[in-house]
């Protein structure tokens, strides 16, 4: 029975994913990649309104001086699902409503197109380091001791006419 215990154990430790098994080896986790695998992930569990135009990109728009965004750009040119994932800015001017994703975070500024895009109801996962917004955002990231988790905003994903999946809502620490 003992040897059985320690193959299971052997078994997952060899298959667990990159990320998990560095973080054993260095029992530290770099915060911003870990965001980013998060961020990439959701996409995975998002449908947008059926009458935007098909295109095999995914926008990711986003403040890339920023640690969150540096970890996201190396994930540039990766597929999630069927579409190519393009980190770009976002936007200072005019409309970011060309973004499927805009991340919010703490270095990013609240000019005159966040607060628009803030307001707007266009189609756009608006994902948000906790304290960054109070409105808004459809996803908060929130760290909470040593964990990293998240919040959805149901009513702001009705809202943008986005469907998160019902296994992205039972992995959310709250949903509003």
């Amino acid at each position: 029975m003992h040897r059985v215990s320690i193959r299971i154990i052997a078994w997952c430790l060899a298959f667990a994913s990159p990320l998990v098994a560095q973080s054993f080896a260095d029992a530290q986790v770099d915060l911003p990649q870990l965001e980013a695998a998060y961020i990439f992930n959701f996409a995975q569990f998002t449908d947008w309104p059926s009458g935007r135009p098909a295109s095999h990109v995914l926008s990711v728009c986003l403040d890339q001086d920023s640690p969150l965004g540096q970890a996201l750009a190396k994930l540039d040119g990766k597929h999630a699902g069927v579409q190519t994932w393009q980190v770009r800015a976002l936007p200072r001017t005019g409309d970011a409503a060309d973004c499927q994703f805009a991340v919010l975070t703490s270095s990013t500024a609240a000019d005159a197109a966040v607060n628009g895009l803030l307001a707007s109801d266009a189609p756009v996962v608006i994902v948000s380091e906790a304290a960054t917004t109070d409105q808004g955002w459809v996803i908060a990231l929130v760290h909470e001791g040593d964990h990293l988790k998240f919040d959805i905003n149901a009513r702001e994903a009705t809202r943008r006419r986005i469907t998160l999946s019902s296994k992205l809502m039972r992995l959310a620490r709250r949903v509003l």
